[in-house]
C-alpha cells in the first residue's frame, strides 16, 4: 500500500467514524433531519431485542424508519445512547463498523414512577461513500441484554 492510498485509508476510517458518531447524537439531541441524513433512501435493517429475538431483516424508507424512531425515542423524557470500541473496515466505496452500545431511557414526565428502561448490545454499520458523504444502507441492532422495558412500548417500523 502506497502512502497515498494508506493516507485515504486513513481518511475514510475517519469519515466513517464521524457518520456513525451522529447516529446516537442526533437521537439524543432529537435532531431528525440530521438523523434522517445519515441513511439512503432505503434501509436494509435487522432490529432484534432481548424480549423478542425473532424479527425479520426488513427493507424501509428512511423516512418512515426515521418516523418509527422518533415516536419511540419522543415517548421517553430524556435518552442517553453511548456507542463504542468502534471496529471500522473499508474497502474503497464500502465500509463497515461495528460498535458496542449502551442506552438509557428515562421515564417520559407523565410517567414518573416508570422504571428507566436500559439496553445493551451492538450495532453493525455498513457505509457507502456517496457525493454527500458516508451513508448507512444496512444496519444491524442487536440486543444482548435489557432491563425494565416498558410493557406498552412498540416499536414499529
Amino acid at each position: 500500500m502506497t502512502d497515498l492510498e494508506k493516507l485515504d485509508y486513513l481518511m475514510a476510517r475517519a469519515e466513517v467514524s464521524e457518520a456513525v458518531s451522529h447516529y446516537p447524537t442526533t437521537i439524543d439531541t432529537r435532531d431528525w433531519k440530521a438523523f434522517r441524513a445519515i441513511f439512503t433512501e432505503e434501509i436494509d435493517i435487522l432490529l432484534t431485542m432481548a424480549a423478542r429475538a425473532d424479527r425479520p431483516r426488513q427493507t424501509v424508507g428512511a423516512d418512515a424508519f426515521t418516523d418509527a424512531v422518533e415516536k419511540v425515542i419522543t415517548s421517553f423524557s430524556i435518552t442517553q445512547h453511548f456507542l463504542t470500541d468502534y471496529r471500522i473496515q473499508v474497502k474503497g466505496d464500502v465500509a463497515t463498523c461495528l460498535s458496542y452500545m449502551y442506552a438509557r431511557h428515562m421515564p417520559p414526565a407523565d410517567r414518573p414512577s416508570q422504571a428507566i428502561w436500559d439496553v445493551g448490545g451492538f450495532y453493525e454499520f455498513e457505509l457507502r461513500r456517496t457525493a454527500a458523504g458516508w451513508k448507512v444502507p444496512k444496519y444491524t441492532l442487536i440486543l444482548t441484554w435489557e432491563t425494565n422495558r416498558p410493557h406498552d412500548l412498540a416499536i414499529d417500523l
